[in-house]
């Protein structure tokens, strides 16, 4: 069977799982809550709730405010909500979801109860404003048990603080700003094409959360872990098997030779504005996002001291009826010794999607890294918000992948996170450029290398939007 054989096969069976699983959430639109942050995956409900029918669509109609919203098979958050619909912070602890498939866990099936989620059930414990929380699941191929236990309570009647803890055992990545965690677990059993990097993190953390009406978010989260290495454990897809599935690099290198684990302690802070990307004026809106890791901040274990920060700034401008303008821009810098699976990578979807993954510069890990995505979208209308494009439908998308990562040596002994930008030359960046037809659910996209013209396109097929 050809790659295009299987890509075709891949985008036949998940047209059909789409309709299963989305057919029934076209009006899901104008029923959204009044607040933004509230969450309420599937499997967060209460019984009650889901037993409730739905509201008269009018009701929801008053209270719709507008915001961008955009299929998937991971920004639903049909049955979880993950760390795409969550506080910055829930990246910090294991990201994985309860019911997943890659190279290294197999399939891997579990329950889950989601954290730094601003609603609130009695489940288990009826107490009021006490949340408990966790994870257990078994990981087939890995022949792992993997779990997470914690407890969350809101202060104020209001609800805009939250604190909370856990102890957990389980993979996780930090690829899932890339790619979605569900649709790698898609491509990887179907196809084989598994596009994440893992590690197994085990230890416990504590957070607060503090949030505005609408607009404002942040938070301060302490985690004191080991981080183990975690090696390749099958090559099986539904679709073939063999050859497709990358070696899972280690967490760390010393002196060329793989380290099979590291303790990290840190202190991580996260802000950000519109997190929700509502619609802030009538053509245009912006997103905008700041986290900051200390690690080894006096408490706890750390064989690492270094301080990594990301900014990300994503803007929309709906430019004409049904035409969206996307932007988005991250910006990385590390002080200090980093360990391998900390470092910067660029390459490959999500990122420069003509390259292969994590090969700019090489593959060489970075301390500093510039990411730029645009993207101009022409599509029908979306009759629920105006002019702007109804991500349920077709449309048509233009888009410039533009990157550059770096190692800098003033960075690894320094504490100033700006200094090893000083070098940096708008003529350093990487481009890539391509162009796509779909929906945000499924799309098909062809990316060029313009740095290198005599290639080949590259062939990707997405299930998520890129940003």
């Amino acid at each position: 069977m050809t790659a295009f054989t299987r890509y075709l096969a891949l985008c036949i069976l998940t047209l059909v799982f789409a309709s299963a699983a989305f057919g029934q959430q076209s009006g899901s639109k104008s029923n959204k809550e009044e607040d933004p942050f509230k969450e309420d995956p599937l499997f967060s409900r209460s019984l009650s709730d889901l037993l409730r029918l739905p509201s008269d669509s009018s009701e929801g109609d008053r209270h719709y405010f507008g915001d961008l919203y955009q299929y998937g098979l991971d920004y639903e958050a049909t049955l979880e909500a993950g760390p795409y619909s969550s506080n910055a912070l829930y990246g910090t602890y294991p990201t994985m979801p309860m019911l997943h498939y890659n190279r290294v866990d197999g399939l891997f099936l579990g329950l889950r109860k989601e954290r730094m989620q601003w609603y609130h059930d009695d489940w288990l414990l009826g107490i009021p404003n006490m949340n408990v929380h966790g994870m257990l699941g078994y990981a087939f191929a890995l022949a792992d048990w993997q779990y997470s236990i914690g407890l969350e309570r809101f202060l104020g009647d209001r609800r805009h603080v939250l604190i909370g803890g856990e102890y957990h055992s389980g993979t996780t990545t930090d690829d899932y700003w890339r790619v979605g965690l569900n649709e790698t677990s898609f491509t990887s059993f179907f196809g084989g094409y598994d596009y994440h990097d893992y590690y197994k993190q085990q230890g416990w953390g504590a957070w607060t959360l503090l949030r505005s009406t609408r607009l404002f978010e942040g938070g301060l989260a302490y985690n004191s872990d080991r981080y183990s290495s975690l090696e390749r454990q099958t090559g099986w897809a539904l679709f073939g098997a063999g050859g497709r599935y990358r070696p899972n690099p280690p967490v760390e290198y010393v002196n060329g030779l793989a380290v099979e684990q590291v303790d990290i302690s840190a202190l991580t802070a996260s802000v950000s504005f519109n997190p929700k990307r509502l619609v802030l004026e009538p053509r245009f809106t912006f997103s905008a996002a700041l986290e900051a890791e200390f690690a080894d901040p006096g408490l706890g274990r750390s064989d690492y001291s270094y301080e990594r920060y990301q900014a990300e700034l994503l803007t929309f401008y709906n430019f004409e009826r049904g035409g969206m303008f996307k932007h988005r821009l991250r910006i990385g810098s590390i002080t200090g010794e980093v360990p391998f699976m900390k470092s910067f990578q660029l390459g490959g979807i999500g990122s420069l999607r003509a390259i292969p993954y994590k090969s700019l510069n090489g593959g060489m890990p970075g301390n500093q890294m510039i990411l730029s995505t645009t993207e101009v979208h022409f599509g029908s209308p979306d009759f629920g918000n105006r002019d702007w494009i109804d991500f349920d439908e077709l449309y048509l998308s233009l888009f410039l992948d533009s990157g550059w990562t770096s190692y800098s040596s003033e960075l690894e002994e320094g504490t100033d996170p700006f200094a090893g930008f000083s070098d940096f030359r708008f003529g350093d960046l990487y481009h890539n450029a391509g162009v796509g037809l779909g929906s945000s659910l499924v799309r098909c996209e062809l990316a060029w290398d313009l740095e290198n013209t005599s290639r080949a396109p590259v062939f990707w097929v997405r299930f998520n939007p890129t940003f």
